[in-house]
């Protein structure tokens, strides 16, 4: 009975072995070139929101695959495509990096994938979608080579089971480990967990890695020019109330950085509580012209004027005892404040992910995070602002530098009211301000200090800060104003230019901005009026939307329309009439990233 049953499989093994050897070889029969997996980057996907898809494709040896781009006609690349329940889109595919390598059968290199490597997407869920279970489903064609031969083209099909939520539903991120290794061109568009930004980084990379990045943002908000000139009011207030005692300085300093991680964390928590974004409030001509007050009020301060005190309303409550306390947290609630509209554009994305996740304890964690990298250096100069004030003959060099940030404030209220005054207006009196402010703070204010950097730095300021000036007030386009026609063409939008636009099937470029939005005068001043931004516009249809009266009808309708969340936002619309979601942009670019972004759509 053996010997029949191995003359059978002698039998088999002489019919099958040569049949694959001119196939694919042993490693076909046991289970093809390559093997498939999906993942995606949430739990569940709100309905209106984003997410990402990874599809895992691991090579076996010694096969290779044709990369998504290949040198030869007659090549099959690999590619992928969707078959999306309807409601779900695909915004982005990304394709992994090729490796080049020649076989034995080519004339040169050839652009393959090899090992596991991992094609990703962005999927976007309408408002509309019926929340529970679907399937996603995809097809991986592809053609395998080893090093003598190549099999023909395969298609692999890959069902991906997706969990669709309300928005308000708490989601997790998942397989942050696999999306780490995916660059996705996302910058923002629809405000979910794969924005572009904090947000993106919080949704593909992991918790640990977004969080961080949130904190090192908050250290990075410091250079900011709303935030920097507070660092003289921090050092002036707590050097004066710290007494010279270590440990209240830190318990001050403390209550300080509470007071600031208060303000950002209610404000993160209320936009994941209603789906809010605050970036166009807190840009709005009051806000402005409230914060412009409060820096000239600041201003008068560092000039000995009068100093900032606790009311006395405050300081009754509180107690005589209590009276640095208490202040030290509302003075971290008014630096949140007064910072807040310098750094919106830069949180945008966060406060997008955030409204839209409509997670509360997601939002005040990761704003809390973000105000405590923004007081940490805060907190370390008040602490070290008692030092400051026991050092010996301090006096004098200190107030010069309450000075020169008394001209720094000044120079932010002017910079806060420039949509109100206009850049004419803006830069001669900035121009001017700087030249005043540098003579006096490097020759008219005496102080007698025998230190050899002070002495250069104050004449560094009384010879600089005037050059910057006259530098501002001569530059062509600051008071003078630029050619007319030196920028892209845009005309008003209207929603009868937009169709027609779509109809003839050319692509679009459509600016959300306001009157009261400095980063939007910005993209107009450095970005829209290069050579080469202008060049590659010339394509499209370029239509601007004005949103400066946020509460009328039209401009809610265009928000609603557009997922307009803040501005500015520029939005791109391709030849087929749809929109580029990846290229979306949130806040200020410069030529050069705005240039690649129309070319991405126009090439």
């Amino acid at each position: 009975m053996l010997r029949p049953r191995l003359l059978l499989l002698a039998l088999i093994v002489l019919v099958l072995v040569p049949a694959a050897s001119g196939a694919a070889g042993l490693d076909d029969l046991l289970g093809g070139p390559i093997s498939t997996k999906a993942y995606t980057s949430l739990n569940q996907i709100p309905r209106g929101g984003i997410a990402h898809i990874a599809i895992e494709v691991n090579v076996n040896h010694p096969w290779h695959i044709n990369a998504n781009k290949v040198g030869e006609d007659f090549l099959i690349p690999t590619e992928i495509t969707f078959d999306m329940p309807e409601g779900i889109t695909i915004n982005e595919i990304v394709y992994p990096k090729a490796v080049e390598k020649e076989l034995g059968f080519s004339e040169g290199k050839m652009q393959l994938y090899e090992g596991t490597v991992y094609i990703g997407a962005v999927i976007e869920v309408s408002d509309a979608f019926a929340p529970g279970d679907t399937t996603i489903r995809a097809t991986l064609t592809y053609q395998a080579c080893d090093n003598e031969k190549c099999l023909l083209p395969e298609e692999e099909k890959i069902f991906i089971p997706v969990v669709i939520s309300d928005p308000h539903e708490q989601i997790d991120l998942t397989h942050a480990e696999i999306f780490d290794k995916i660059t996705f061109a996302s910058t923002g568009g629809g405000g979910s967990a794969s924005d572009g930004g904090l947000g993106s980084t919080v949704a593909s990379r992991g918790w640990f890695v977004g969080f961080l990045l949130v904190f090192l943002g908050g250290l990075a908000l410091n250079l900011t020019p709303c935030v920097y000139p507070m660092i003289p009011i921090t050092v002036s207030y707590f050097g004066g109330q710290s007494g010279g005692r270590g440990s209240r300085t830190v318990l001050l300093a403390v209550l300080y950085l509470l007071g600031m991680a208060t303000m950002y964390s209610v404000l993160g928590l209320v936009a994941a509580l209603t789906g809010s974004l605050f970036g166009s409030a807190l840009q709005s001509p009051f806000v402005l012209a409230f914060v412009a007050l409060v820096m000239v009020a600041l201003s008068m301060s560092m000039f000995g004027f009068y100093e900032i005190r606790i009311p006395l309303k405050l300081a009754g409550i509180a107690g005589t005892a209590k009276q640095g306390v208490a202040g030290s947290f509302m003075m971290g609630l008014t630096v949140g404040i007064v910072a807040a509209p310098c750094i919106g554009p830069f949180v945008l994305g966060l406060l997008t992910f955030v409204g839209e996740t409509g997670n509360p304890v997601l939002g005040f964690s990761l704003f809390f995070t973000l105000a405590i990298g923004l007081g940490l250096p805060f907190v370390v100069l008040a602490i070290a602002s008692g030092n400051i004030s026991q050092l010996p003959k301090s006096g004098e060099w200190m107030e010069w530098i309450r000075k020169m940030f008394g001209v720094i404030l000044l120079g932010m209220a002017l910079y806060f009211l420039r949509p109100v005054l206009g850049d004419p207006v803006y830069f001669g009196a900035l121009g001017l301000l700087l030249i005043a402010g540098g003579v006096m703070l490097g020759f008219i204010f005496r102080v007698t200090s025998t230190a050899l950097f002070f002495n250069a730095f104050r004449r560094f300021v009384g010879v600089a800060a005037p050059l910057y000036g006259l530098y501002l007030i001569l530059t062509p386009g600051n008071i003078v104003a630029r050619d007319a026609h030196a920028g892209i063409e845009w005309q008003i939008y209207d929603a009868g230019a937009l169709a027609a636009a779509r109809s003839d099937g050319r692509p679009i470029v459509i600016d959300f901005s306001a009157d009261w939005c400095l980063p939007c005068k910005e993209l107009e001043h450095k970005t829209f009026n290069q050579p080469e931004v202008i060049e590659a516009a010339k394509p499209f249809v370029a239509l601007r939307a004005d949103l400066t009266r946020s509460s009328s009808e039209e401009v809610k309708g265009l928000r609603k329309q557009f997922k307009i969340v803040g501005v500015p936002t520029v939005v791109f619309i391709d030849g087929e009439g749809k929109e580029r979601d990846d290229l979306r942009v949130v806040q200020f670019v410069d030529a050069e990233e705005f240039h690649k972004r129309l070319t991405a759509v126009s090439p």
